[in-house]
């Protein structure tokens, strides 16, 4: 039993060695690449990856008044709208490394969330670029983010001037042959009941050989997230190369278009 709580301890103090801010308006999380988080190339997974900048961004928004739990009381909660990330590389076991956030504008119906991953020496590894929408729990439908009450959270905005990451650009997958199909299930559901932004990622991902991804680096990741899915659907996985270094796929639920993404990827 106390070799098993001091494991516990040391995990959780690896995991999030800290949390600080750069300023009142950037959050500034410290984690560490624990043991079972890597891929099988030796680099934290870009699942697990993905689903900790999510995090930041939760703990972010929380800190500041507008996170799930305040916003939920509200009937409100948020949608991930666009999520694009480059990488010049990813943290390795134990490695050290902190995730940077903070919200850039707001217009109309969604807000945009910028990203930093820094290695533990301050060098960059990474950006990430994000679009979110608050929408009506009960409804499904956005509302006005400039209507929000004490005029929402204008008050963090910070400009995003010479942020090395452009947005979101335009994706569209022809072929009508799937190249494969996935089955959602229970496990990849998320607290609101439709499958996880991540598990869209994996199943991406598993486009890929394992013998492409130990002699490749993903350089940059799109999605854009079209509609939900939920448990029991059938999902089919459609693919066009545009070139060696860079695929579109297109995830679609019968004739609904569920996930679009872009991956570009780098010889090692």
């Amino acid at each position: 039993k106390f070799w098993l709580l001091a494991a516990l301890s040391f995990s959780l103090s690896h995991m999030l060695k800290y949390i600080v801010m750069e300023n009142e308006n950037i959050g500034r999380y410290g984690f560490c690449v624990e043991p079972y988080t890597e891929d099988a190339t030796g680099h934290v997974s870009l699942s697990f990856l993905g689903n900790q900048i999510l995090r930041c961004a939760g703990m972010h928004a929380t800190a500041h008044g507008f996170g799930y739990e305040q916003l939920i009381e509200q009937n409100l909660v948020w949608v991930l709208s666009r999520l694009v990330l480059t990488f010049e590389d990813r943290p390795k076991t134990l490695e050290h490394y902190t995730i940077s956030t903070w919200v850039t504008k707001v217009y109309r119906q969604f807000t945009e969330r910028l990203f930093r991953l820094e290695a533990e020496s301050g060098e960059p590894m990474g950006y990430g670029f994000s679009i979110w929408a608050a929408i009506d729990y009960k409804t499904r439908q956005p509302i006005d983010l400039e209507k929000l009450p004490d005029g929402g959270f204008t008050s963090v905005l910070l400009p995003k001037e010479d942020f090395p990451i452009s947005g979101a650009g335009r994706v569209r997958v022809k072929s009508e042959e799937p190249v494969c199909q996935y089955r959602a299930g229970f496990s990849d559901l998320d607290i609101n009941g439709h499958v996880n932004s991540m598990r869209y990622l994996e199943m991406i991902l598993n486009l890929f050989s394992a013998d492409y991804h130990r002699t490749h680096q993903i350089r940059r990741i799109e999605l854009q997230f079209c509609n939900e899915s939920y448990c029991g659907d059938t999902l089919l996985l459609f693919r066009e190369d545009k070139n060696e270094n860079v695929c579109d796929v297109e995830i679609r639920k019968g004739a609904s278009v569920i996930v679009r993404a872009e991956i570009e990827t780098a010889a090692l």
